[in-house]
């Protein structure tokens, strides 16, 4: 009879940690989460704005039209080393020769062409402008505009990313409160996709012209984010 109550006492202490064993296992179980989007935007004006401009000679002496092409390019980046345009940023394709073809009545090879490309990327629009206007002067007649960039955009990716996630929390504050309850920490965060678009900028013949009637504007740099938040 003295065993009874030891052993009593023995199964309570079991039965005391299979509860406590339990009430953890709730405690770590599925957390309740929101999940919800983000964009963020910011602007941007471009400084960086790139030009092309092609030399080009049609004809049947070969030889003689590579060394009009040459004459054009040299003078071309004599003009860029005029205006300290870096040489990093002046790109001078190699020469490209192409057939020229008569088609009616017959086929026939009436010539050839004698071309090279030179590209420019330039800081600043009065840069650009006199970039522009030299060529022209030059007698260049295939000058076209390459698209602008801007030199900070790196950073500005960054901020719209920042305000991406802030416009996610706004959002789920809201779900939250609506619900009766509190937001927590955010549990992932994925990136859906960031844009940079780059405007291409009008053909510009003469200083003047590009100084006084383009405006480069802005351009918007934007975010999106998925963002997972924890309930309280």
């Amino acid at each position: 009879m003295r065993n009874k109550p030891a052993l009593f006492v023995v199964a309570l202490a079991v039965l005391g940690l299979s509860a406590c064993g339990t009430d953890s296992g709730t405690a770590t179980g599925e957390r309740d989460t929101i999940t919800v989007s983000g964009e963020g935007k910011v602007s941007g004006q471009p400084d960086i704005f790139n030009l092309q401009a092609t030399a080009r000679e049609t004809g049947d002496d070969i030889a003689t039209m590579k060394d009009r092409v040459d004459d054009q390019v040299k003078a071309m980046l004599d003009l860029a080393d005029s205006l300290d345009i870096e040489e990093k940023d002046v790109t001078a394709t190699d020469i490209r020769v192409t057939p020229q073809w008569q088609y009616q009545p017959e086929r026939k090879l009436i010539g050839h062409e004698v071309a090279r490309e030179v590209r420019f990327q330039v800081k600043g629009i009065e840069v650009y402008a006199e970039l522009a206007d030299g060529l022209t002067k030059l007698g260049l007649k295939d000058i076209s505009p390459a698209g602008t960039d801007i030199s900070n955009a790196a950073e500005l990716n960054q901020q719209a990313l920042e305000a991406a996630v802030e416009d996610a929390r706004a959002k789920a504050e809201i779900v939250a409160k609506a619900a009766d309850r509190k937001l927590g920490p955010a549990i992932t965060i994925n990136v859906q996709s960031q844009s940079h678009p780059v405007p291409m900028m009008r053909a510009a013949m003469a200083k003047d012209a590009v100084q006084e009637s383009y405006r480069p504007g802005e351009q918007d740099l934007s975010a999106q984010v998925m963002v997972t938040f924890q309930l309280r």
